[in-house]
This record gives structure tokens, sequence and C-alpha cells, in this order.
């Protein structure tokens, strides 16, 4: 079997609080150990980057558990479970498909009983608690440097911790803000600037005043259904709904990656202290402040609702919405008309344009016992077509160039190249071992900043409350 690659330093006393408990001795990103060995040999299926040994002849069963899509999208996973085990009939592959809420809790429970799947859907946020716990293998050593480096170097580096791949990105994730081009119409005001210039669109202040504008007339034409900014559909909905992809972008795009260290610019943007241990003075900054304060003026201005409202955006009864590629995919794809005219920019400038690269990828559990051939399952479902054919289906962002080369939408269509372009400069989740337990806390936090609390009160709080969780990380 592949010799692993772990770093020892970690004990493994205290395999998972949260996701990983143990020390971690500082959080920056040394270079990437990436590539793996040549190929060994011709394998019978395209496995994509894999270039580990041929899997075993012997009788295995690989265990995987991921998330439960849709009917159409569980079927083309199981497809190309079906043509792997055609091809090696000596494995067997079980699943375990889970509510998308449910499954770092999950993992928890699997990693700290000691029988875990050989495989789990894990998420690029929970990097630096993979290496802590030392929860998964290390991907470079199954994977070649030319496959690794296909995907953007924002999204490898979230992906990784002290030089190892940790997990390999499923998709990922580039904001847009959505228009509804009727809406704006019918109101008399311009739409936003349709352009992959990320300068371009609207800065905070303007999108506040724009949406004030359009609320104001949309209800002086007696119009009290529409709203200007969709309630956010990630997690629950509503306010405080997912603080990674979306309500981060409030605060983190008031940061400032270029400025001096100990600058409360610089340390709005990266959210947590270099060694991972604290919040406080990294959320609850002057910056960050005003990005919350900001937020909070979509709500106390009514400018959005105060809670979930299901399909608001799709069903033409809000002139904006936050989200991925999901919708462009959508509406472009057979019977995906929405019945309004649509289009995309880029979401509210602070100091910059921030996207999250937030991205599921599955892991490799570091005790598997079938780790190469774990790692060829994966290599197959993650090659160039099997997972066009996902993205078709699923409508998320490709995570690697090769796929956007390769699919049309990407060469032609403004929201799909907008949505590239957003990806090569996202940035990743606050890099701590306890990212769960911290998002966890900004989550309710930002709810009440939404509902009307005061948002130095508010984020000083939540600051205290993530230092607390995160000192037994030490």
């Amino acid at each position: 079997m592949t010799k692993r690659i772990l770093d020892n330093s970690i004990s493994r006393r205290s395999m998972l609080v949260g996701l990983g408990s143990a020390a971690v001795a500082g959080l920056a990103m040394p270079n990437l150990l990436i590539g793996g060995a040549k190929a060994q040999g011709k394998y019978k299926l395209d496995l994509g980057g894999y270039t580990g040994p041929e899997p075993t002849s012997q009788p295995i069963t690989l265990r995987f558990m991921r998330q439960d899509f849709t009917p159409e999208v569980n079927a083309l996973i199981e497809k190309a479970y079906a043509e792997f085990t055609a091809a090696y009939p000596n494995i067997t592959i079980t699943e375990e498909k889970v509510p998308y809420g449910d499954l770092q809790k999950k993992m928890q429970v699997y990693v700290s009983s000691g029988d875990a799947p050989d495989i789990m859907m894990g998420r690029t946020d929970f990097s630096e608690a993979y290496h802590a716990g030392q929860i998964s293998v290390p991907m470079q050593q199954f994977f070649s440097k030319e496959y690794l480096e296909d995907f953007p170097a924002p999204l490898l580096e979230a992906a990784s911790s002290h030089g190892n791949v940790y997990c390999l990105p499923w998709e990922t994730v580039g904001t847009m803000l959505y228009f509804n081009r009727d809406i704006f119409e019918k109101a008399g005001i311009p739409t936003p600037v349709e352009s992959t210039d990320l300068e371009a669109g609207w800065n905070v202040e303007e999108f506040l005043g724009t949406m004030e504008e359009l609320t104001k007339k949309l209800r002086a034409a007696g119009d009290t259904q529409t709203w200007a900014v969709a309630a956010a559909a990630s997690g629950n909905g509503g306010p405080g709904s997912n603080y990674t992809q979306l309500e981060a972008i409030w605060i983190r795009s008031q940061g400032d990656a270029n400025a001096p260290k100990d600058s409360s610019a610089y340390k709005t943007l990266m959210g947590v202290s270099e060694d991972g241990r604290s919040a406080t003075g990294y959320i609850d900054t002057p910056e960050a402040v005003l990005g919350m304060t900001n937020y909070q003026a979509m709500f106390s201005r009514k400018l959005t609702p105060l809670g979930a409202v299901p399909n608001q955006y799709p069903g033409g009864l809000a002139a904006t919405y936050f989200g991925g590629l999901n919708y462009a995919m959508r509406f472009l794809g057979p019977n995906g008309n929405p019945g309004f005219r649509w289009g995309t920019t880029t979401t509210p400038r602070g100091k910059f344009v921030f996207t999250s690269n937030s991205s599921d990828s599955p892991l490799i559990w570091s005790k598997s016992k079938y780790q190469p051939e774990a790692a060829a399952l994966l290599g197959y479902i993650c090659n160039n077509p099997n997972r066009i054919a996902f993205h078709r289906a699923w409508g998320s962002l490709p995570a690697r160039y090769s796929l956007r080369n390769e699919m049309e939408e990407f060469k032609t269509l403004q929201p799909f190249q907008l949505a590239a372009k957003l990806s090569t400069v996202s940035h990743g989740a606050p890099r701590t071992a306890g990212y769960f337990d911290y998002f966890n806390a900004m989550n309710p936090a930002v709810k009440d900043i939404a509902l009307g609390a005061d948002p130095q009160a508010t984020l000083t709080d939540a600051a205290g409350k993530i230092d607390r969780l995160l000192a037994k990380y030490r």
C-alpha cells in the first residue's frame, strides 16, 4: 500500500473535538507538497488525476458517506459506481447518503468511533481540523501534480494545511448578485453593470442606496409583494443561515490583504489569529462593525425580509439575490426559463469584491485499509466526463480549470465567466482547527444583528465566545 504522508507531530490522544482537537503549532501555509508518483500501469478506466497503484484484485468493500442530492444527481453518482465495479468486480461500493447539514456531525461520530467510511464528504473549511486530528490522508500521494494544479491556487490552498492536500474540492463557489431586469424596468431604475470586471459593479453604499430607491418606487406603485433583496436561501434560510459563503461578504470585504499584518484591516480579512485560536480583534474590528452595520441596514430599511422566504428570486418576487452559479445553470437549461429577464453582476464591493471558496470536498479517512482503492474511485468519479455531467445536472461551479475549458458556457456567457473569475481571487474560511465551532457561533450573531442587535456589542460578544470555544484546540 502506498505509504501515508502524515505529520506525526500531532498527538492522537484526542482525535476529535469539533473536527480535530490536537494542538496546532502554527497555521501558516508552507509550499504545498503536490505531485504524486507516475501512474503505475494502465488502468482499466479513466481514473482522472489518480496516479497510485492499480487497485487490488482481492475482494474488498469501499464505504462512501456523502450528501443526498436530487434523484438525477444521485443516479449519476450511482452510475459511476456501477461502471467502476464493472471494471473492478472484486470491489464492492456501499454508500450512506446523509442530509447535507448533518455531514460534519456524522463525520465526528464516525471518526471518534474508530470505524469511519473510507471516503467521507468534507469541506475545505475544515482542512486545518483534518490536519490537526489526522483525520484525512494527504491526497497528493495519489494524484498528479498536473491534476492538483488544475485547481485555482486559492481553492487548493483552502483544501490544504501544513503542505498537505487533505481533501479534493468537489465544486466551488463564486457568489454573484443576480438581478431581475423586469423589476428594475418597472421601477424605472437602471440595472447594474454586467461585466467580468470586478470593479465595475456597485460598492456597498451604491447597492444600499439603489435598493432603497427601488423599494420606495415599488411601494409607491402599490407593489407590496416584491422585495429589493431576496431572503437568503442557504441552510434554513433567512439571516444567519450561511456565514461562511454569504454573510461573511459584508465583513471580510472591508478587510485588506495588503495592509500591515498588525492592522485591523488585515485582521478583518483573515478572520482569526495566525495561530487559529482567537477571533477577538478579528471579527470585532471597526471594519467588521461597519460591514455588519451595512448588513443590518438591509433589514432596518426593509429592503429584504426578516425571515426565510422560499424561492423568492426564481419566483419573480425579488429584484436581486446573492447566489452561486446554480440559478444561471438552471435558467439556461431545458425548460429552465424563469419567466423574467435576468442578469448577474458582482456582489457589493467593500474595499474589494469578496467571495468565499468554501467547497464540498471528499476526503479519504487516514485509517482506511484501502486508501489507494478509495483514491482510485474518487479519481473516476471526478474525471472530466463524470464531473461535467454532475455540474450540468447540479448547477455548481466546477472546481478545475480543465472542466470549465470543456464547457461551452464558460467560453461565451458572462455569468459563467464572472463566477470563474471570482474563483481565482477567492478566499478560504478563516484558518483554524475549530472552524466548525467558529461558524456555529457566527451564524446566530449575524441573525441577532439582522434583527436589530447592536453590531459592535454583538460582534464583541461573539468574538469572546469563539475565543473560549477555540481554547480546547491548544
